[in-house]
Protein backbone atom coordinates (compact mmCIF):
# COMPACT_ATOMS: atom_id res chain seq x y z
CA UNK A 1 0.00 0.00 0.00
CA UNK A 2 1.05 3.57 -0.66
CA UNK A 3 2.16 5.43 2.47
CA UNK A 4 3.49 8.73 1.17
CA UNK A 5 3.59 10.58 -2.15
CA UNK A 6 5.19 13.83 -3.21
CA UNK A 7 4.82 15.57 -6.54
CA UNK A 8 7.63 17.61 -8.05
CA UNK A 9 6.81 21.07 -9.36
CA UNK A 10 3.58 19.84 -10.94
CA UNK A 11 1.64 22.56 -12.78
CA UNK A 12 -1.48 21.93 -10.65
CA UNK A 13 -0.29 20.10 -7.55
CA UNK A 14 3.02 21.90 -7.15
CA UNK A 15 5.10 20.11 -4.52
CA UNK A 16 2.12 18.57 -2.75
CA UNK A 17 3.02 15.82 -0.30
CA UNK A 18 0.45 13.34 1.01
CA UNK A 19 0.84 11.00 3.96
CA UNK A 20 -1.58 8.07 4.26
CA UNK A 21 -0.18 6.73 7.53
CA UNK A 22 -2.09 6.32 10.79
CA UNK A 23 -0.78 7.65 14.11
CA UNK A 24 0.67 4.20 14.85
CA UNK A 25 2.59 4.15 11.56
CA UNK A 26 0.36 1.66 9.75
CA UNK A 27 -1.39 2.68 6.53
CA UNK A 28 -5.01 3.59 5.86
CA UNK A 29 -6.58 1.19 3.36
CA UNK A 30 -9.13 3.77 2.20
CA UNK A 31 -8.37 7.42 1.46
CA UNK A 32 -11.01 10.02 0.63
CA UNK A 33 -9.91 13.15 -1.23
CA UNK A 34 -12.41 15.97 -0.66
CA UNK A 35 -12.62 19.61 -1.62
CA UNK A 36 -14.02 22.09 -4.09
CA UNK A 37 -13.45 21.96 -7.83
CA UNK A 38 -9.97 22.85 -9.01
CA UNK A 39 -8.09 21.61 -5.94
CA UNK A 40 -6.37 18.75 -7.76
CA UNK A 41 -8.32 15.69 -6.61
CA UNK A 42 -8.78 14.23 -10.08
CA UNK A 43 -5.20 15.14 -11.00
CA UNK A 44 -3.97 13.09 -8.04
CA UNK A 45 -5.89 10.08 -9.35
CA UNK A 46 -4.81 10.65 -12.96
CA UNK A 47 -1.10 10.90 -12.17
CA UNK A 48 -1.18 7.84 -9.92
CA UNK A 49 -3.10 5.90 -12.56
CA UNK A 50 -0.56 6.85 -15.22
CA UNK A 51 2.37 5.37 -13.28
CA UNK A 52 0.55 2.34 -11.88
CA UNK A 53 -0.72 1.56 -15.39
CA UNK A 54 2.93 1.25 -16.46
CA UNK A 55 3.33 4.82 -17.67
CA UNK A 56 5.14 7.97 -16.59
CA UNK A 57 6.54 8.67 -13.13
CA UNK A 58 8.15 12.01 -14.08
CA UNK A 59 5.66 14.22 -12.18
CA UNK A 60 6.57 12.71 -8.80
CA UNK A 61 9.46 13.44 -6.48
CA UNK A 62 8.87 10.09 -4.79
CA UNK A 63 6.31 7.41 -3.95
CA UNK A 64 6.79 5.47 -0.73
CA UNK A 65 4.94 2.17 -0.28
CA UNK A 66 4.99 -0.99 1.81
CA UNK A 67 4.91 -4.60 0.63
CA UNK A 68 5.04 -7.40 3.21
CA UNK A 69 6.09 -4.88 5.88
CA UNK A 70 9.08 -3.72 3.82
CA UNK A 71 9.28 -0.04 2.89
CA UNK A 72 10.27 0.92 -0.65
CA UNK A 73 10.70 4.37 -2.14
CA UNK A 74 10.72 4.99 -5.88
CA UNK A 75 12.01 8.14 -7.56
CA UNK A 76 12.11 9.08 -11.25
CA UNK A 77 15.23 7.97 -13.11
CA UNK A 78 17.31 10.70 -14.74
CA UNK A 79 16.48 9.23 -18.13
CA UNK A 80 13.24 7.57 -19.17
CA UNK A 81 11.02 8.74 -16.30
CA UNK A 82 8.34 9.58 -18.86
CA UNK A 83 8.33 5.85 -19.64
CA UNK A 84 8.05 4.92 -15.96
CA UNK A 85 11.75 4.20 -15.45
CA UNK A 86 12.72 4.79 -11.83
CA UNK A 87 15.13 4.11 -8.99
CA UNK A 88 13.75 1.85 -6.27
CA UNK A 89 15.27 1.92 -2.80
CA UNK A 90 14.71 -0.73 -0.16
CA UNK A 91 14.42 1.49 2.89
CA UNK A 92 15.30 -1.37 5.25
CA UNK A 93 18.81 -1.97 3.95
CA UNK A 94 19.38 1.10 1.78
CA UNK A 95 19.96 -0.89 -1.41
CA UNK A 96 18.83 0.68 -4.69
CA UNK A 97 17.94 -0.72 -8.07
CA UNK A 98 17.25 0.93 -11.41
CA UNK A 99 13.93 -0.23 -12.88
CA UNK A 100 13.63 0.05 -16.67
CA UNK A 101 10.37 -1.76 -17.27
CA UNK A 102 6.93 -0.78 -18.49
CA UNK A 103 4.22 -2.18 -20.73
CA UNK A 104 6.56 -2.30 -23.73
CA UNK A 105 9.94 -2.84 -22.06
CA UNK A 106 10.86 -5.83 -19.90
CA UNK A 107 7.20 -6.36 -19.02
CA UNK A 108 7.83 -9.90 -17.76
CA UNK A 109 10.11 -8.54 -15.04
CA UNK A 110 7.14 -6.65 -13.55
CA UNK A 111 5.18 -9.90 -13.44
CA UNK A 112 7.92 -11.58 -11.41
CA UNK A 113 9.05 -8.60 -9.30
CA UNK A 114 6.89 -8.60 -6.18
CA UNK A 115 8.73 -5.54 -4.83
CA UNK A 116 7.37 -3.46 -7.73
CA UNK A 117 4.15 -1.72 -6.70
CA UNK A 118 2.95 -2.04 -10.31
CA UNK A 119 3.18 -5.82 -9.98
CA UNK A 120 -0.13 -5.85 -8.08
CA UNK A 121 -2.25 -4.06 -10.64
CA UNK A 122 -4.58 -1.07 -10.66
CA UNK A 123 -8.13 -0.23 -11.61
CA UNK A 124 -9.26 3.33 -12.27
CA UNK A 125 -12.90 4.39 -12.57
CA UNK A 126 -13.29 7.88 -13.99
CA UNK A 127 -16.16 10.24 -13.23
CA UNK A 128 -18.89 9.90 -15.85
CA UNK A 129 -22.47 11.09 -16.01
CA UNK A 130 -23.43 8.86 -18.95
CA UNK A 131 -22.59 5.44 -20.33
CA UNK A 132 -22.75 5.06 -24.10
CA UNK A 133 -23.44 1.57 -25.42
CA UNK A 134 -24.40 -0.20 -28.62
CA UNK A 135 -26.45 -3.35 -29.12
CA UNK A 136 -24.89 -6.67 -28.20
CA UNK A 137 -25.83 -9.09 -30.96
CA UNK A 138 -23.68 -12.15 -30.27
CA UNK A 139 -21.45 -13.79 -27.70
CA UNK A 140 -17.67 -13.46 -27.73
CA UNK A 141 -14.86 -14.95 -25.66
CA UNK A 142 -14.53 -12.17 -23.08
CA UNK A 143 -13.36 -13.43 -19.69
CA UNK A 144 -13.18 -12.09 -16.17
CA UNK A 145 -9.83 -11.69 -14.41
CA UNK A 146 -7.99 -11.35 -17.72
CA UNK A 147 -6.35 -7.96 -17.08
CA UNK A 148 -4.29 -6.38 -14.33
CA UNK A 149 -4.12 -2.79 -15.55
CA UNK A 150 -7.15 -0.61 -16.22
CA UNK A 151 -6.90 3.10 -17.02
CA UNK A 152 -10.57 3.51 -18.03
CA UNK A 153 -9.92 5.25 -21.34
CA UNK A 154 -12.75 3.67 -23.35
CA UNK A 155 -15.83 5.91 -23.58
CA UNK A 156 -17.90 3.12 -25.17
CA UNK A 157 -19.29 0.89 -22.42
CA UNK A 158 -20.65 -1.75 -24.78
CA UNK A 159 -17.77 -3.92 -23.58
CA UNK A 160 -19.36 -4.03 -20.11
CA UNK A 161 -22.65 -5.30 -21.56
CA UNK A 162 -20.72 -7.76 -23.71
CA UNK A 163 -18.84 -9.09 -20.68
CA UNK A 164 -22.07 -9.68 -18.73
CA UNK A 165 -23.58 -11.46 -21.75
CA UNK A 166 -20.50 -13.62 -22.26
CA UNK A 167 -20.01 -14.75 -18.68
CA UNK A 168 -23.74 -15.47 -18.32
CA UNK A 169 -23.51 -17.65 -21.43
CA UNK A 170 -20.39 -19.35 -20.08
CA UNK A 171 -22.14 -20.06 -16.76
CA UNK A 172 -25.17 -21.51 -18.54
CA UNK A 173 -22.95 -23.77 -20.63
CA UNK A 174 -21.04 -24.95 -17.57
CA UNK A 175 -24.26 -25.71 -15.66
CA UNK A 176 -25.57 -27.66 -18.64
CA UNK A 177 -22.40 -29.74 -18.69
CA UNK A 178 -22.71 -30.39 -14.95
CA UNK A 179 -26.30 -31.57 -15.23
CA UNK A 180 -25.49 -33.77 -18.23
CA UNK A 181 -22.61 -35.40 -16.37
CA UNK A 182 -24.82 -36.27 -13.43
CA UNK A 183 -22.48 -34.57 -10.95
CA UNK A 184 -24.08 -34.15 -7.54
CA UNK A 185 -23.97 -30.34 -7.40
CA UNK A 186 -26.96 -28.21 -6.45
CA UNK A 187 -27.76 -25.12 -8.48
CA UNK A 188 -27.34 -22.99 -5.36
CA UNK A 189 -23.81 -24.34 -4.84
CA UNK A 190 -23.01 -23.82 -8.52
CA UNK A 191 -24.23 -20.22 -8.40
CA UNK A 192 -21.77 -19.33 -5.64
CA UNK A 193 -18.85 -20.53 -7.77
CA UNK A 194 -20.20 -19.09 -11.02
CA UNK A 195 -18.56 -16.25 -12.91
CA UNK A 196 -21.66 -14.08 -12.61
CA UNK A 197 -21.95 -14.47 -8.85
CA UNK A 198 -19.68 -11.54 -7.90
CA UNK A 199 -21.64 -9.14 -10.12
CA UNK A 200 -25.12 -10.36 -9.18
CA UNK A 201 -24.30 -10.27 -5.47
CA UNK A 202 -22.86 -6.75 -5.65
CA UNK A 203 -25.84 -5.33 -7.56
CA UNK A 204 -28.50 -7.04 -5.46
CA UNK A 205 -26.86 -6.08 -2.17
CA UNK A 206 -26.78 -2.41 -3.12
CA UNK A 207 -30.18 -2.06 -4.71
CA UNK A 208 -33.41 -2.69 -2.86
CA UNK A 209 -36.17 -3.05 -5.42
CA UNK A 210 -33.86 -3.57 -8.41
CA UNK A 211 -32.45 -7.07 -8.91
CA UNK A 212 -30.26 -8.60 -11.61
CA UNK A 213 -32.17 -11.21 -13.67
CA UNK A 214 -29.84 -12.40 -16.42
CA UNK A 215 -29.54 -12.30 -20.20
CA UNK A 216 -32.51 -12.45 -22.57
CA UNK A 217 -31.70 -14.07 -25.92
CA UNK A 218 -35.25 -14.30 -27.29
CA UNK A 219 -34.74 -11.34 -29.63
CA UNK A 220 -32.52 -12.54 -32.52
CA UNK A 221 -31.32 -8.97 -33.14
CA UNK A 222 -30.06 -8.26 -29.60
CA UNK A 223 -28.89 -9.99 -26.44
CA UNK A 224 -30.25 -7.98 -23.53
CA UNK A 225 -28.94 -7.74 -19.96
CA UNK A 226 -32.05 -7.65 -17.78
CA UNK A 227 -32.95 -6.41 -14.32
CA UNK A 228 -36.25 -6.66 -12.47
CA UNK A 229 -37.86 -3.71 -10.73
CA UNK A 230 -41.20 -3.95 -8.93
CA UNK A 231 -42.01 -7.12 -10.84
CA UNK A 232 -41.20 -5.64 -14.26
CA UNK A 233 -38.18 -6.54 -16.37
CA UNK A 234 -36.07 -3.69 -17.74
CA UNK A 235 -32.90 -3.75 -19.80
CA UNK A 236 -29.59 -2.36 -18.60
CA UNK A 237 -29.97 0.55 -21.03
CA UNK A 238 -33.28 1.53 -19.40
CA UNK A 239 -31.77 1.95 -15.94
CA UNK A 240 -31.66 5.41 -14.41
CA UNK A 241 -28.38 7.31 -14.55
CA UNK A 242 -27.79 6.60 -10.86
CA UNK A 243 -28.47 2.89 -11.32
CA UNK A 244 -26.08 2.81 -14.27
CA UNK A 245 -23.36 4.33 -12.07
CA UNK A 246 -23.57 1.28 -9.81
CA UNK A 247 -23.91 -1.32 -12.56
CA UNK A 248 -21.40 -0.07 -15.14
CA UNK A 249 -18.76 1.23 -12.74
CA UNK A 250 -19.22 -1.73 -10.41
CA UNK A 251 -18.78 -4.19 -13.28
CA UNK A 252 -15.76 -2.25 -14.53
CA UNK A 253 -14.05 -2.57 -11.14
CA UNK A 254 -15.19 -6.13 -10.42
CA UNK A 255 -14.19 -7.70 -13.72
CA UNK A 256 -10.52 -8.16 -12.77
CA UNK A 257 -10.86 -8.29 -8.99
CA UNK A 258 -8.87 -11.51 -8.56
CA UNK A 259 -5.97 -10.07 -10.56
CA UNK A 260 -5.42 -6.95 -8.46
CA UNK A 261 -5.17 -8.34 -4.94
CA UNK A 262 -2.76 -6.05 -3.11
CA UNK A 263 -3.19 -3.39 -5.80
CA UNK A 264 -4.67 0.09 -5.96
CA UNK A 265 -8.23 1.11 -6.87
CA UNK A 266 -8.91 4.72 -7.88
CA UNK A 267 -12.49 6.04 -8.03
CA UNK A 268 -13.43 9.57 -9.10
CA UNK A 269 -16.75 10.99 -7.88
CA UNK A 270 -18.64 7.75 -7.13
CA UNK A 271 -21.67 9.78 -6.05
CA UNK A 272 -22.58 11.16 -9.49
CA UNK A 273 -26.31 11.16 -10.32
CA UNK A 274 -27.24 9.56 -7.00
CA UNK A 275 -29.91 10.31 -4.42
CA UNK A 276 -28.40 11.25 -1.01
CA UNK A 277 -29.42 7.84 0.40
CA UNK A 278 -27.32 6.11 -2.26
CA UNK A 279 -24.46 8.57 -1.79
CA UNK A 280 -24.50 7.60 1.89
CA UNK A 281 -23.86 3.94 1.08
CA UNK A 282 -21.84 4.06 -2.16
CA UNK A 283 -18.46 4.12 -0.39
CA UNK A 284 -19.30 0.95 1.51
CA UNK A 285 -20.52 -0.61 -1.75
CA UNK A 286 -17.12 -0.15 -3.38
CA UNK A 287 -15.22 -1.19 -0.27
CA UNK A 288 -17.31 -4.37 -0.04
CA UNK A 289 -16.46 -5.26 -3.65
CA UNK A 290 -12.85 -5.74 -2.59
CA UNK A 291 -13.49 -7.47 0.72
CA UNK A 292 -12.16 -11.01 0.89
CA UNK A 293 -12.71 -13.08 4.01
CA UNK A 294 -13.48 -9.95 6.00
CA UNK A 295 -10.43 -8.00 4.85
CA UNK A 296 -10.15 -5.27 2.21
CA UNK A 297 -7.36 -6.55 -0.02
CA UNK A 298 -6.71 -3.41 -2.07
CA UNK A 299 -6.01 0.20 -1.18
CA UNK A 300 -8.86 2.44 -2.35
CA UNK A 301 -8.42 6.14 -3.12
CA UNK A 302 -11.63 8.09 -3.81
CA UNK A 303 -12.18 11.70 -4.91
CA UNK A 304 -15.53 13.18 -3.94
CA UNK A 305 -17.62 16.34 -3.48
CA UNK A 306 -20.31 14.56 -1.48
CA UNK A 307 -20.95 15.36 2.17
CA UNK A 308 -22.78 12.02 2.37
CA UNK A 309 -19.74 10.07 1.23
CA UNK A 310 -17.67 11.92 3.83
CA UNK A 311 -20.19 11.26 6.59
CA UNK A 312 -20.15 7.54 5.82
CA UNK A 313 -16.34 7.61 5.71
CA UNK A 314 -16.20 9.11 9.20
CA UNK A 315 -18.14 6.12 10.50
CA UNK A 316 -15.01 3.99 10.00
CA UNK A 317 -12.27 6.29 11.22
CA UNK A 318 -9.99 3.37 12.00
CA UNK A 319 -9.45 2.48 8.34
CA UNK A 320 -10.60 5.54 6.39
CA UNK A 321 -8.65 8.79 6.07
CA UNK A 322 -10.25 11.97 4.73
CA UNK A 323 -7.98 14.64 3.29
CA UNK A 324 -9.67 17.95 2.47
CA UNK A 325 -8.05 20.25 -0.11
CA UNK A 326 -8.29 23.98 -0.58
CA UNK A 327 -6.83 26.43 -3.09
CA UNK A 328 -4.70 28.81 -1.03
CA UNK A 329 -3.79 31.54 -3.53
CA UNK A 330 -2.60 29.05 -6.12
CA UNK A 331 -1.11 26.55 -3.68
CA UNK A 332 -2.99 23.37 -2.82
CA UNK A 333 -3.47 23.24 0.95
CA UNK A 334 -4.61 20.13 2.80
CA UNK A 335 -5.93 19.05 6.16
CA UNK A 336 -6.82 15.69 7.65
CA UNK A 337 -10.32 14.97 8.90
CA UNK A 338 -10.28 11.94 11.14
CA UNK A 339 -13.03 12.77 13.66
CA UNK A 340 -15.71 15.35 14.45
CA UNK A 341 -13.83 18.49 15.44
CA UNK A 342 -16.36 20.18 17.71
CA UNK A 343 -19.62 18.30 17.93
CA UNK A 344 -19.75 14.95 19.76
CA UNK A 345 -21.25 13.09 16.80
CA UNK A 346 -20.95 13.23 13.03
CA UNK A 347 -23.28 15.76 11.37
CA UNK A 348 -23.66 16.91 7.79
CA UNK A 349 -23.24 20.52 8.90
CA UNK A 350 -19.85 19.89 10.49
CA UNK A 351 -18.74 17.67 7.60
CA UNK A 352 -19.61 20.43 5.13
CA UNK A 353 -17.63 22.97 7.13
CA UNK A 354 -14.56 20.81 7.69
CA UNK A 355 -14.31 19.56 4.10
CA UNK A 356 -15.73 22.41 2.05
CA UNK A 357 -15.64 25.47 4.34
CA UNK A 358 -19.42 25.88 4.22
CA UNK A 359 -20.97 27.41 7.33
CA UNK A 360 -24.64 26.93 8.17
CA UNK A 361 -27.06 27.86 10.94
CA UNK A 362 -26.60 24.32 12.28
CA UNK A 363 -22.84 24.77 12.58
CA UNK A 364 -21.15 28.09 13.26
CA UNK A 365 -17.97 28.99 15.07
Amino acid sequence: MIKKIKWNNHKILGNLELDFSKPDGSIYNTIILAGENGTGKTTILETLSAFLNLGSIECFEYINYFIDDISYTVRPAKKGSNFGFHIRTNDSDGSSKQITSNRNNNFDTIKSDDADIRHYGVSYSKARSGFNTKKVTSTTTKQIDSEKYESDTNEDFTSIKQLLVDISTQDNSEWMNITKSGTNVTFSAFQQSSKMFRFETAFNNFFGSLQFKGVDSTDPSELKVLFEKHGKQISIDELSTGEKQIVFRGTHLLKNINNISGGIVLIDEPELSMHPKWQQKVLQYYRTLFNKNGTQDVQIIVATHSQYVLTSALEDRGDVLIIAFDDNNGTIAQKRITAPAVLPTITSAETNYLAFGILSSDYHI
